[in-house]
């Protein structure tokens, strides 16, 4: 959407807060859609206007065009309510930390599933099933593994504004100079394992799969071999049992026989353009891949697929966002429609044509985007049967031990038993188990 529309809807909403301090009355405005479509809208101001708060991290600006331009079809449909976006630049979970202890948080605001559960502990979120009865909304709507991954005691305390998986991209074109197939949806580890060796040429700097210390993507090694990161109710680690020590000689194996390496063996801090430059045939990534090759190596011939299945099976990480409300809304229903609006169907499927990000309706898995976009369609796919990127409290220290296990059989030669069972102690030691 341009400026110039923006500067437009501008002069429109402050007409109807102008409006909004006299009687009711009713009014036509302009509402751009699609293609710079014009449509004339009647409604009614009335004298009575709720505000509602809504902050975010400050995402890029054709982002937040979209959301704007969604919150402005929200205010046309619903002119008692007043939406303020107030995007929060900086360290956005201080901020919101620092917002909440003063009792000064927005009405809404956006919730990672990694800090999730500190704010449910708290108990500064709102509680939202209510709400969704009243207005019909059902959780089945919602893909499964992201709605619950906003629950907690059995309570709904967010909807899931957008998600990511990770899927196995490929470089068509290193492949087709090996002569291999191209990898599908029931490759297992043993054909990722016979690929990654066929593809990799140490002495030309490309090596078949990209392995980087990431507790961001080790962890799906883990589910596929049966094993988990934390307990059910996160109040222990598992990070030396035989599943994942089993896992972590595998994924670490692709390293010691060549067949696979890390991003700065080849100079570079992230596997994505290792990838993009050709170093890497084969990578683990989400949806954020997308763009960036398609932007940064426009000629680059890639696709993706489902992650190849362990031992016990598929597995893989969600990586969601959630919008939730503040205990502490002075208006939860005003609240509730913002959400109810921003997350339904049609709302979903504008954030799904715009190529951002995936939705979180489980009812546009059959959208035709998909058939143009097959890489996004594998992304979306993957939510079912995926484990959220989440480890309870001590997530963030979770995910330093579980890299830190990695880097030392990586750059010290420990032996994995040795090396996650030293970084189960020193996670025990901090939680206090």
């Amino acid at each position: 959407m341009s400026r110039k529309i923006f500067a437009l809807l501008a002069l429109v909403v402050v007409a109807g807060l102008v409006l909004a301090a006299c009687a009711p009355q009713t009014v036509t405005v302009t509402v751009p859609v699609e293609k710079q479509v014009t449509v004339e809208r009647t409604v009614e101001v009335p004298r009575e206007r709720v505000t509602v708060r809504l902050s975010g991290w400050a995402a890029n600006p054709q982002e937040t065009a979209l959301l704007e331009s969604i919150l402005y079809r929200f205010s046309v449909e619903n002119p008692d309510i007043v939406v303020k976006y107030e995007p929060i630049t900086g360290d956005y979970w201080q901020a919101i930390k620092t917002l909440v202890g003063a009792g000064e948080e927005p009405d809404i605001y956006y919730m990672d599933i990694f800090q999730f559960p500190f704010f449910a502990k708290e108990g500064v979120l709102l509680p939202l099933d209510d709400l969704m009865a009243s207005t019909g909304t059902s959780r089945d709507a919602f893909i499964p593994s992201l709605i619950d991954a906003f629950t907690y005691e059995g309570k709904t305390y967010g909807i899931p504004k957008d998600f990511n998986t990770l899927a196995l991209f490929y470089n068509k074109g290193l492949f087709d100079q090996a002569g291999l197939a191209y990898p599908t949806d029931n490759w297992t580890w043993d054909d990722l394992k016979a690929a990654a060796q066929a593809l990799s040429n140490p002495d030309q700097n490309i090596y078949g799969l990209g392995v980087p210390a990431d507790p961001g993507r080790f962890p799906i090694f883990v589910f596929q071999n049966g094993g988990r990161i934390m307990t059910e109710d996160f109040s222990d680690t598992l990070l030396d049992r035989p599943e994942v020590v089993e896992a972590a000689k595998f994924y670490t194996g692709f390293y010691f026989d060549k067949s696979g390496a890390l991003p700065s063996d080849v100079g570079e801090g992230w596997q994505g353009t290792a990838f993009g430059k050709g170093n890497f045939a084969m990578v683990y990534e989400g949806g954020w891949l997308i763009p960036y090759l398609n932007q940064q190596f426009p000629d680059l011939k890639y696709s993706a697929v489902l992650p190849p299945k362990g031992p016990k099976g598929y597995g893989n990480l969600v990586f969601t966002v959630a919008y939730v409300i503040s205990r502490n809304a002075k208006n939860p229903e005003a609240a509730w429609k913002v959400i109810e609006f921003i997350t339904n169907e049609a709302s979903q499927t504008m954030v799904l044509e715009s190529g951002f990000a995936l939705p979180s309706r489980a009812a546009l898995v059959d959208h035709p985007y998909f058939k143009d976009h097959p890489e996004s369609a594998t992304i979306f796919r993957g939510a079912n049967g995926a484990t959220p990127f989440m480890w309870g409290l001590y997530g963030s220290d979770v995910n330093e031990k579980m890299g830190q296990a990695l880097e030392r059989i990586y750059l010290k030669g420990q032996d994995p038993a040795e090396s996650f069972q030293q970084a189960a102690q020193e996670l025990r030691a901090i939680i206090g188990k």
